[in-house]
């Protein structure tokens, strides 16, 4: 399976702190020196010089990597790290804009990637942990060889209908007063474990406000389309869209006037 298949199942959360540093700043030495070799780790990738990315594997993972998939990445950004293990271990976020192989995908989109890292004789290197499998926006997944480097064993794809689903709403049509100021809420939530950004597509009405009270949703969040309609005659059904990303997903709610 390629990491371009999987890449939009890797939006995990990074939990595994220790209790003694989870407030704690990483020395900048130290947080240097991760960034440094993800970066060196990435761009070998992008620029598809393979061999010199193993120079950034850890040796108990070395035959795994050299049997996966490798990051599509046509530029990339270290986003976030969190370290663990009195600094000697760290999990990372690294944004790889890539292109996704499913319908209506037509622009390269930032996809999180998490990755595993840890110190060995004073230097970073990725690793995989076969026995810990990953936690996905769908669940717990085990390891499995044939997975994508940079970003953990994933066994199977879900549809691109169940990827769909992980942004929702309680209804797709609303129902306003045409002679007198009526309100409507529509709520949305992200059931997927990652953040989605979303964005609104309306046309400018006169007396009639559509607003997002947030376009940030994390994993689990909701947030409610709201509308605000002032009296006004004749008035004729119309359509306004809800854009999902880094999912692609439109939502359409049609808006009608009693």
């Amino acid at each position: 399976m390629s990491r371009a298949c999987l890449s939009l199942l890797l939006i995990s959360g990074l939990c595994a702190q220790t209790a003694n540093n989870v407030f704690e700043k990483a020395p900048p030495d130290v947080d240097a020196a991760l960034r440094d070799r993800i970066t060196k780790f990435y761009q070998a990738q992008v620029d598809k010089k393979y061999r010199q990315a193993q120079a950034f594997v850890a040796e108990d993972s070395m035959d795994t990597f050299l049997g996966l998939n490798k990051a599509p990445c046509l530029s990339f950004k270290v986003d976030k790290l969190v370290y663990s293990d009195n600094f000697t271990k760290a999990k990372s976020t690294v944004l790889c804009n890539q292109y996704l192989p499913f319908p209506g995908f037509e622009k390269a989109v930032d996809i999180p990637m998490p990755d595993t890292w840890k110190v060995e004789d004073g230097k970073w290197f990725w690793y995989m942990d076969l026995a810990a499998g990953r936690d996905t926006p769908f669940g717990h997944m085990s390891p499995k060889t044939n997975a994508p480097a940079g970003g953990g064993p994933i066994p199977a794809m879900p549809s691109l209908e169940s990827i769909m689903k992980g942004v929702q709403t309680d209804k797709t049509a609303v129902t306003l007063n045409a002679k007198e100021t009526s309100n409507d809420v529509v709520k949305i939530a992200n059931v997927l474990t990652g953040p989605v950004t979303l964005s609104l597509d309306a046309a400018s009405v006169p007396g009639l406000k559509v607003t997002l009270e947030r376009t940030e949703l994390k994993g689990g969040e909701q947030t409610r389309l709201l509308f605000q309609s002032e009296p006004a005659p004749n008035r004729k059904p119309f359509e306004v869209r809800v854009l999902v990303s880094p999912i692609n997903k439109t939502i359409p709610i049609q808006v009608s006037f009693q």
